[in-house]
C-alpha cells in the first residue's frame, strides 16, 4: 500500500514536472515545426532521386570513375537525409518537452551542413567540368571554382562553429560564414546555369529551321534553368529568413531539401541522354519513343561532327546531313563565332550512347 501511495505521488509530480516544463517550452513552430515540413518535401525529393539513381545504374555502362563519382554523392545524400530524420526525432520525441535541448542545435543539424556541402561541392563541380569541357573557357571555369570553394568553405565553417557554440542564442557567431555559404552556393548555381544555357542557346543559332535539333537542345535550356534556379531560390529564401531571424530552423527546414535537388540534378543531367527518338531512330525530340538506338545515335553524332568541322573551320560548305534535313535549310551565319564543341558536347550528353551501351557484335547484336 505504502509502495503504491509513492508510486502514485512519483507519477504526479513526474507530471507537475512537465507540464511546468511545457509552460516555459519555446515557440515549437520555429524550431520543430519548420524541421518536421523540410523532411516531408526532402522525402518527396528523395523518392524521385533514388529511381533516377536505379534508373541511372540499371540503364548506362559510363566508366566505373563516372559511376562511383555519382554513388558517392548519392551515399552522402542518404546520410544527409537520414540525418535530418534523426534530427526531428530526437526534437520531437525523444527529448520532447526537454527545454535545454530544444535550445540547442545538436549533432543532426552539423552533420546536415558538412553533408549537404559535400554534395553541392561534387555536383557543381560535375557541372562546371562538363561547362569546361563544352566551352574550354578556363576563365569562367576558375571564377565558377572560386564560388564553389568559398561555398564549401563557408558551410564546413558553419557547421564547426555551431557544433562548438550550438545554443541558438549564439547564432550570430555563424552569421558572416552562413552568409558567404549561402551566398556563394546560390551565386555558383546562377552562374552554371547561365552560361550552359547560353551555350546552349549558341548552338541553336546554327540550326534555325531543324526542328528535331532545336527540340533537344530546347529541353536542354529548360531543364538546366529548372534544376540550376531551383538549388539557387532555396540557398536564397534560406539566406533571407536567416537574416531576419537568426534564432529560427526555419532556413534549415528549407535547406533540408537542397541536397536532393542537387543530386537529382545531376542524375537528371546524365540520364537526359537517352531520351529523344524519332521514328526513324535520329536525335529528336520526344520522350515517348523508347531508347535511342546505338548505330543511328553515333551515325547522327558523327555527321554533326562532319559537318560543323568542315563548315566552321574549314569555310568550305558540306552537304547537310540527311537526318537534319527536317523544315528547312541550315542558316549558319552565326556559326562562325560557335565552337564545335559546344554542339558536339551538347549532343554527346543526350546520346552518348557508344560509350553507354553494351558492345556490339559485326552483325549488329548485342553481345550479352
Amino acid at each position: 500500500m505504502v509502495a503504491h501511495s509513492a508510486a502514485k505521488v512519483s507519477s504526479t509530480h513526474r507530471l507537475a514536472r512537465f507540464f511546468t516544463m511545457s509552460t516555459t517550452l519555446p515557440r515549437l513552430d520555429g524550431i520543430t515545426g519548420a524541421l518536421l515540413i523540410g523532411t516531408w518535401a526532402s522525402s518527396v525529393l528523395y523518392m524521385a532521386e533514388l529511381l533516377q539513381a536505379v534508373y541511372y545504374f540499371r540503364n548506362f555502362k559510363d566508366n566505373w570513375k563516372l559511376k562511383s563519382y555519382v554513388a558517392v554523392a548519392f551515399a552522402i545524400d542518404t546520410i544527409s537525409a537520414i540525418g535530418d530524420y534523426a534530427c526531428v526525432y530526437l526534437y520531437t520525441i525523444t527529448h520532447a518537452g526537454d527545454v535545454v535541448y530544444l535550445n540547442k542545435q545538436n549533432w543532426p543539424v552539423p552533420l546536415y551542413l558538412i553533408s549537404t556541402s559535400c554534395v553541392a561541392f561534387l555536383v557543381q563541380s560535375f557541372l562546371t567540368f562538363r561547362y569546361w569541357r563544352f566551352t574550354n573557357n578556363t576563365i569562367i571555369v576558375c571564377f565558377l571554382s572560386i564560388l564553389i570553394l568559398a561555398s564549401f568553405g563557408g558551410g564546413i565553417s558553419s557547421a564547426l562553429t555551431i557544433a562548438l557554440f550550438p545554443a541558438f542564442k549564439d547564432r550570430n557567431r555563424v552569421r558572416i560564414s552562413g552568409t558567404v555559404y549561402l551566398v556563394t552556393q546560390g551565386s555558383a548555381d546562377l552562374t552554371i546555369a547561365g552560361m550552359l544555357v547560353r551555350e546552349l542557346m549558341r548552338a541553336k543559332s546554327m540550326f534555325k529551321g531543324q526542328r528535331r535539333i532545336n527540340n533537344m537542345l530546347n529541353r536542354l535550356v529548360l531543364h538546366t534553368i529548372q534544376t540550376g534556379t531551383a538549388t539557387a531560390v532555396l540557398a536564397v529564401l534560406a539566406l533571407v529568413i536567416f537574416l531576419i531571424d537568426n534564432e529560427s530552423n526555419i532556413p534549415v527546414g528549407i535547406l533540408y531539401a537542397s541536397g536532393r535537388a542537387y543530386v537529382l540534378s545531376m542524375l537528371i543531367h546524365l540520364n537526359i541522354r537517352e531520351y529523344g527518338r524519332s521514328k526513324n531512330s535520329t536525335i529528336s525530340g520526344g520522350q515517348g519513343g523508347g531508347l535511342v538506338d546505338a548505330s543511328s545515335a553515333t551515325h547522327n553524332i558523327s555527321s554533326v561532327r562532319k559537318y560543323i568541322t568542315q563548315t566552321v573551320f574549314r569555310d568550305t560548305e558540306a552537304p547537310i546531313p540527311e537526318e537534319f534535313r527536317d523544315t528547312g535549310e541550315l542558316h549558319s551565319s552565326n556559326s562562325g563565332s560557335v565552337k564545335s564543341s559546344v554542339l558536339l558536347s551538347t549532343l554527346q550528353s543526350t546520346a552518348s550512347i557508344s560509350e553507354t551501351q553494351p558492345p556490339r557484335d559485326r552483325d549488329g547484336a548485342n553481345r550479352l
